[in-house]
């Protein structure tokens, strides 16, 4: 069972998450492009105990995870990158992925794990030259979902699963300080599986490549960008070769071989030839999300963005960004009045980033309600974008309306009870809350829900002892409560804590 499926390099820089806010190679077996032998969409094949397994799995994965790595928490990358892996995922699975994360890491890396679990470094992202290169690593991880890879196993293979799934979180903490002891460590975690899994491995890899490969097509995306990507991770690879980096084993002995790049070169000539104008249908979009990347990162240089700005809107943009965060107000302001005077159409291509990005360059002057006004007419526009909501909820929250935030953030948490920035979000929400509130009853109320968000956070971060502490905190305001004429809030309230202890002391005990 392959879990780790590109890993071309693995040093990244040092960081801490934010508060505030491998594909391996084998030889293919020619198949005919229409034969897309994806799994059965009504049942998935699965019983019940089974997909809860792989519920409680992804879920310890993206806990872990979460809590052991830098990540990119930018909600216009993160809404860009998941509504290219959803719809990549429709084409194959009835069910939503279980969680998508982005790690803040340089390194050419990508992976899946049981439950729906899909992850990327914004290396990936910025090693690609378009969406469609992008979409074909991800349409490999949506493979080894769709596929069932890891329910298909047997039970020795299951348990070399396990073993690689704490290999790869141990691999992905090591590589935010060390690349070499990432690569010590994800060889370790996985030489006592790799004998008695690698013909399984390969199997499943080649399918996924096949498959991936399909998904992306039936999305719209260009088949031909595989290949372009493979030789991309192909020079990679010869360049730590040659560097003599040391590689995970798992890379080591599935080279990026010229075979695997001619043949999926080959599979991909079966597909039609898309035009000029379908080949660049998506550039626009990458040239934002690029260059938003090299900003929400801290890769690029003035210099660097100065020189792309005069050829990329999304240099542009990410140039206002640059300005507005060393307070350089003036250039910004004087940037984004060049964009202004585009064609309307030109501008409108830009949306909503350009009035996400002018709303944070209000924000770094303390124009609160001015970014909140930008970010309404947007938010009016597109209800269901998620960045729009994070990015609006702020600004109401620092303008002092933060019941108007929490009526936005809710519903993020109940469609993703993992999204830790909404959770964030919603204890700051609470917190100027219990500041400003001019009743008692209400700044308590607040109170004891900005503990309770701030636990959801810990829960979502493997702070398991930490969730509870804060759980502890609330039930004990709350109970308090009950001694007063608060008492009927006080019931529901208590319930729902005495659930959210219980759910954090499952999570907690959960042993893969």
């Amino acid at each position: 069972m392959t879990l780790l499926v590109i890993a071309t390099s693995a040093h990244s820089k040092d960081g801490d998450d934010s508060q505030a806010m491998a594909f391996a190679n084998h030889s293919w077996q020619t198949v005919e492009s229409q034969s897309l032998e994806l799994p059965n969409l009504r049942g998935q094949g699965l019983s019940f105990a089974e997909q809860y397994q792989n519920k409680m799995l992804g879920e310890w994965s993206l806990q872990n995870i979460n809590g052991r790595v830098k990540m990119e928490h930018d909600p216009w990358v993160q809404e860009t990158v998941k509504d290219m892996t959803w719809r990549l995922n429709a084409q194959a699975r009835q069910q939503a992925p279980l969680g998508l994360v982005i790690l803040d890491n340089p390194s050419i890396n990508a992976f899946a794990a049981p439950g729906g679990v899909i992850g990327i470094n914004t290396g990936t992202i910025l090693a690609a030259k378009s969406m469609d290169e992008l979409a074909s690593v991800i349409a490999h991880e949506v493979a080894h979902i769709s596929q069932r890879h890891y329910e298909h196993s047997a039970d020795e293979r299951k348990k070399a699963l396990l073993m690689q799934v704490g290999g790869m979180l141990a691999a992905i903490a090591a590589s935010a300080v060390d690349g070499d002891a990432a690569a010590a460590v994800m060889a370790g975690s996985q030489t006592a599986s790799m004998n008695s899994s690698m013909a399984f491995s390969r199997n499943n890899e080649r399918e996924a490549d096949r498959v991936g490969m399909q998904i992306m097509t039936q999305a719209s995306y260009d088949p031909r960008a595989m290949p372009r990507f493979f030789a991309t991770m192909n020079q990679q690879s010869q360049l730590n070769q040659v560097e003599n980096r040391f590689l995970p084993s798992f890379v080591r002995s599935h080279p990026l071989s010229d075979e695997r790049l001619s043949e999926s070169q080959s599979r991909a000539g079966q597909y039609p030839t898309l035009s000029l104008s379908q080949q660049q249908r998506h550039q626009a979009l990458f040239d934002l999300l690029y260059w938003r990347v090299q900003v929400t990162g801290k890769h690029a240089s003035e210099v660097t963005l100065t020189t792309a700005a005069k050829n990329s809107l999304g240099a542009k943009l990410a140039l206002v960004s640059w300005y507005g965060e060393q307070q350089r107000i003036e250039e910004a302001n004087e940037v984004l009045a060049q964009i202004n005077k585009l064609p309307n159409t030109q501008r409108q291509s830009l949306e909503p980033l350009l009035s996400i990005t002018h709303s944070q360059l209000l924000s770094e002057q303390g124009k609160w309600q001015q970014a909140a006004d930008i970010l309404e007419r947007q938010q009016r526009l597109y209800p269901e974008r998620r960045d729009l909501r994070l990015y609006l909820a702020e600004a109401l929250t620092n303008s002092n309306q933060p019941l108007r935030a929490q009526v936005l953030l809710k519903p993020l948490t109940e469609q993703q009870p993992s999204d830790r920035y909404a959770w964030q979000s919603l204890q700051l929400a609470n917190e100027k809350l219990a500041k400003t509130a001019t009743s008692p009853q209400l700044a308590n109320i607040a109170t004891i829900n900005a503990l309770r968000y701030r636990s959801y956070d810990q829960l979502w971060n493997g702070r398991y002892e930490s969730a509870l502490t804060s759980l502890t905190q609330a039930k004990q305001l709350t109970e308090n409560l009950q001694a007063t004429a608060q008492s009927n809030s006080a019931r529901p309230l208590l319930a729902n804590i005495n659930a959210e202890i219980k759910a954090i002391k499952t999570a907690k005990d959960f042993e893969p």
